[in-house]
């Protein structure tokens, strides 16, 4: 009698469970392994499509379109099959996101991006699970723009002609652990996505999203009834909205500002607590190894950049101007000088501009309009 542990290795990997013996019997304990999925591409490559690596491998996901609904093998693996809307007290709906480990690196020109379900050797805690070094098990995105009254609910217009300071000060409004979607949750959803689709032409592998020659934001909700809540409802593509997981118009309708990003003169500075994010200041924020270009104008994104520090998981552009909207990241990228503020996505009207990386950076602080909105993080 008594408790005994199980202890099993492979391949450097330890897996431990604890079992309480209290009579003569037959025990069955499961010990299982972090399940690894992944993605590998040759930066120089003008190719969007990803390889599948590790347990990836075989893989496939499309997209709904009206009645056709799609397929995903992801939908049996964690962290994907744990993605769902949830209603919270506040009345918001939100998409639940349960903590992923992650690993981001470069071997010579080819890039690998690899998510794991458990803990495993060499990844980390992807940062939107561990904001201020304060790690929980799941975070909250908001399932739709923000509306009035600072809500994520269907029906509504999407609040904009707001600056991203008073976005971020509405979110806050609401009690504690809120803020306004930032880069850690933006590089969570950015490397999901890639590795379930293995492409980042998300517009031809999901929708377009809102983004042709329209004339105004749509209300939120007109997703609710895509099958599987990936992918786009019946009509012209280009003409309705997009949702991934539960995540609707993640871009295309309105821009949405991101919160824990400043840029200065092609210079990132980033931040992963949000307790200390504002605008036009490298205070409590750090520069990225890599730089933008301050002249960028409707110029397609060649490659996202890769920081040697702490901040493997950021992807924001570090070189464009010679893609399309069909090549290497397949979106555009605006820039300036001076201390410029973060929005993303693409709104209404920026058609193949817009996507899953899609930045710009030259909009300052005191910016507001009518096609810029946002998006809340719990």
């Amino acid at each position: 009698n008594g408790k005994w542990t199980l202890t099993a290795i492979k391949n450097g990997e330890t897996s431990e469970r604890t079992v309480n013996v209290t009579q003569f019997d037959v025990y069955y304990v499961e010990l299982s392994f972090a399940t690894i999925y992944g993605i590998s591409r040759n930066i120089t490559s003008s190719s969007p499509a990803w390889a599948r690596t590790d347990n990836a491998v075989g893989m496939t996901a499309t997209a709904s379109v009206g009645a056709s609904a799609g397929h995903s093998d992801f939908d049996n693996a964690m962290p994907w099959k744990g993605i769902v809307r949830e209603t919270l007290s506040t009345g918001d709906v939100m998409v639940k996101i349960p903590k992923f480990w992650y690993r981001r690196f470069r071997s010579g020109n080819v890039e690998y991006i690899k998510i794991a379900d458990k803990p495993t050797a060499g990844f980390s805690v992807h940062p939107l699970f561990n904001h201020a070094g304060k790690e929980c098990d799941h975070a909250y995105i908001g399932a739709y723009k923000t509306s009035s009254n600072n809500k994520s609910v269907s029906g509504a217009s999407p609040q904009v002609s707001q600056t991203r300071a008073q976005f971020r000060s509405n979110a806050k409004s609401k009690g504690a652990g809120w803020s306004l979607i930032d880069i850690a949750a933006l590089s969570a959803v950015q490397m999901l996505m890639q590795v379930e689709f293995a492409d980042n032409n998300v517009q031809s592998k999901i929708g377009r999203g809102y983004c042709d020659n329209n004339h105004g934001a749509l209300s939120t909700g007109s997703c609710n009834n895509v099958a599987n809540l990936t992918g786009r409802p019946a009509g012209t593509d280009g003409k309705t909205g997009v949702v991934y997981r539960g995540i609707e118009d993640f871009w295309g309708n309105v821009w949405e500002w991101v919160d824990g990003v400043n840029w200065n003169n092609g210079s990132y500075y980033v931040c992963n607590n949000p307790a200390n994010y504002a605008d036009d200041t490298a205070t409590n924020y750090t520069a990225l190894s890599y730089k933008g270009a301050t002249n960028w104008n409707s110029s397609y994104i060649t490659e996202e950049g890769l920081d040697s520090g702490n901040n493997p998981h950021v992807m924001l552009p570090a070189a464009a101007g010679s893609g399309s909207e069909s090549t290497y990241m397949c979106d555009g990228c605006w820039s300036s000088t001076g201390w410029r503020v973060f929005q993303r996505g693409g709104s209404w009207a920026y058609g193949s501009f817009c996507g899953l990386f899609t930045a710009v950076l030259d909009g300052s602080s005191s910016i507001s309009a009518a096609d810029i909105g946002s998006r809340l993080l719990y």
